[in-house]
């Protein structure tokens, strides 16, 4: 069976798009996910979208980590996604997108630019939790918080040398975050109302392009310690992103690029596949007793 898939990407966080509004969305397994995301061996993509019909909105989702892992919400596919029923069912209006954490709502802008709602409460109330994590002789100041999926998010003074991989992968693997993981979200103050900003992301296991709900949890972050208002500007390695509140209701909102990539037909994945991985990064193999 071939399948048809077109790909978009926003700030270099990239998704391979499925549209089922009009039929059966097909349901994909694990390694089947793992397969079409791999960079090497499938097409290579962050995570899977399948858009489908909803009851309770103009369209629903089901999003795929790269991992095969189902994700609660994703900023930078919610713009992708709504730049595409924008253009091709509903021009020119709102569109309501239902995803595990309820329906939001987005709408494109000029040019390639969309806006779309993080959360599907309104007003949005900011809250985070402080911890002091002790790991490894480390000492790590994390404040922890949910824009969509959890976050815990350190300040840096450097974060283009700063060990992201590692230290994510050791905050990650925390006791505090044993139950539902976490993303793990770096931030560096620049000047007035801007921040560089990165994430290690659940259920990719690594650094990305971008995240979007992490870029909103650096500078919700970054606002409440420095008292600085809203809107934010943030830079992550893709590009950039601006955090704002919605003037009126109070919605806490994403707004950047949204971009397609190209379209693709691919044979279906192989009934077994297993990710490899560089020699450099493989496990150790446990010592024999």
């Amino acid at each position: 069976m071939r399948i048809h898939f077109f790909k978009m990407q926003g700030c270099g966080n990239d998704f391979l798009f499925l549209d089922s509004i009009q039929g059966i969305p097909p349901r994909f397994r694990p390694t089947e996910i793992q397969y079409y995301c791999d960079r090497h061996f499938g097409i290579g993509a962050d995570g899977i979208v399948v858009l489908h019909r909803s009851e309770n909105a103009d369209v629903a989702w089901t999003f795929y980590n790269s991992d095969g892992s189902i994700a609660e919400m994703c900023g930078n596919a919610a713009r992708c996604a709504i730049r595409y029923v924008s253009e091709r069912y509903l021009p020119d209006e709102t569109v309501s997108l239902e995803t595990h954490n309820g329906v939001v709502k987005g709408r494109k802008l000029e040019s390639d630019q969309v806006e779309v709602a993080l959360l599907p409460q309104q007003p949005f109330d900011f809250e985070y939790t402080e911890h002091i994590l002790e790991i490894d002789k480390n000492v790590f100041q994390v404040y922890c918080t949910n824009t969509g999926v959890p976050h815990a998010v350190l300040e840096v003074k450097d974060l283009m040398t700063y060990p992201i991989a590692r230290i994510g992968k050791l905050v990650q693997g925390h006791a505090l975050f044993a139950k539902h993981g976490t993303n793990v979200t770096f931030f560096q103050r620049l000047v007035a109302n801007r921040i560089r900003s990165t994430t290690f992301e659940r259920g990719v296991e690594a650094e990305t392009l971008a995240c979007g709900t992490g870029a909103a949890a650096a500078a919700l972050v970054f606002s409440r310690i420095y008292a600085q208002p809203l809107p934010v500007n943030v830079s992550v390695p893709g590009g950039d992103l601006v955090v704002d509140l919605s003037p009126v209701s109070r919605v806490l909102l994403l707004q950047g690029p949204a971009k397609y990539v190209y379209d693709i037909e691919v044979d279906s994945a192989p009934s077994i596949f297993e990710r490899v991985t560089v020699f450099g990064q493989a496990q150790p193999p446990e010592a024999s007793a």
